[in-house]
């Protein structure tokens, strides 16, 4: 039977609640069975279970898969070895399941989520690279059916990573460009610029224009498998302090993932949940690919 642990939200802000993911492929993985990876009875009345299909056919069988996903307002981080995987098998099914209900948002049936699923085969080789990953976008199906929602992941036709590859591999060049041009700057000038590539920020906006009444709501942001997330608790009394309906938020994220460095090319994704965005959606989800370091990467997710 596989076995799995979810690590709890670290809170780094106590005033709002935001919230780092952090996990470790050592302390959150899951050993394969060959077969699907029940983890969760998909039949629990209080859970709704994404499971996730990874072709593995194309997929070099070493190293773990480090899958990140947010599902109903809710953080999703697993890891699954694939050392010990069998070479003959084509498909890896993944059950990933969440809470119906919580006290920000209850599953509809046209709630969107998104998962990611990136391949480590060696961490210490690839850590400066981009790890071939793979993501995938969807609906929930109606929180009341006993069939959960299926998301497909490295099908032989995405274009996911071919697009983000594309990105990094342009910025890389035009990076190795700038190095030969500009050899002469002062080891002051270099240091602050690797200072400033530290962090990437990313700043998401909210606009709520048609729902003036929200309460409260949840942002998440993840990127290379790392998640965080805000909680406000009193929209209204935010509203009213801007004196406009765009709520707005800005993770800064630490480019020293466990899954290795964040790039240029590196794909981001963002959602927004709450019940009070009913109807038709709950959860809204948006995607960008990372452009820039020097400055804020925005992204409206409604």
């Amino acid at each position: 039977m596989a076995q799995h642990s979810d690590k709890s939200s670290k809170k780094i802000n106590t005033k709002e609640d935001i919230n780092l993911v952090n996990k470790s492929h050592n302390k959150n993985s899951i050993n394969p069975t060959y077969e699907d990876q029940n983890d969760y009875n998909i039949n629990d009345k209080d859970k709704v279970v994404v499971k996730t299909r990874i072709n593995v056919a194309n997929i070099e069988k070493k190293g773990f898969l480090s899958i990140a996903g947010f599902i109903n307002g809710q953080e999703v981080l697993k890891n699954v070895t694939l050392d010990n995987f069998d070479p003959s098998k084509q498909t890896l099914n993944v059950n990933l399941a969440v809470d119906k209900e919580t006290d920000i948002i209850k599953a509809g049936d046209r709630d969107e989520f998104f998962v990611c699923a990136y391949h480590i085969r060696d961490l210490l080789k690839e850590y400066n690279s981009m790890p071939y990953f793979d993501c995938d976008e969807g609906d929930l199906l109606g929180p009341d059916t006993a069939t959960p929602t299926i998301s497909r992941l490295f099908s032989s036709n995405s274009l996911v990573y071919q697009d983000s590859q594309n990105v990094f591999n342009n910025s890389s060049n035009k990076y190795t460009q700038l190095l030969s041009t500009n050899n002469d700057n002062s080891n002051g000038n270099q240091q602050q610029t690797e200072k400033n590539e530290e962090n990437v920020k990313i700043k998401i906006y909210v606009p709520l224009e048609d729902r003036k009444d929200t309460q409260k709501l949840k942002i998440a942001v993840m990127i290379k498998g790392e998640i965080k997330s805000a909680i406000i608790d009193n929209v209204q009394e935010e509203l009213n302090k801007l004196g406009g309906y765009t709520i707005s938020r800005t993770f800064t994220f630490d480019r020293d993932t466990n899954i290795g460095k964040i790039q240029i090319g590196d794909r981001y994704h963002a959602c927004v949940s709450s019940t009070d965005l009913n109807p038709p959606e709950g959860s809204e989800c948006e995607k960008r690919i990372l452009k820039n370091f020097e400055r804020e990467n925005v992204l409206y997710v409604r």
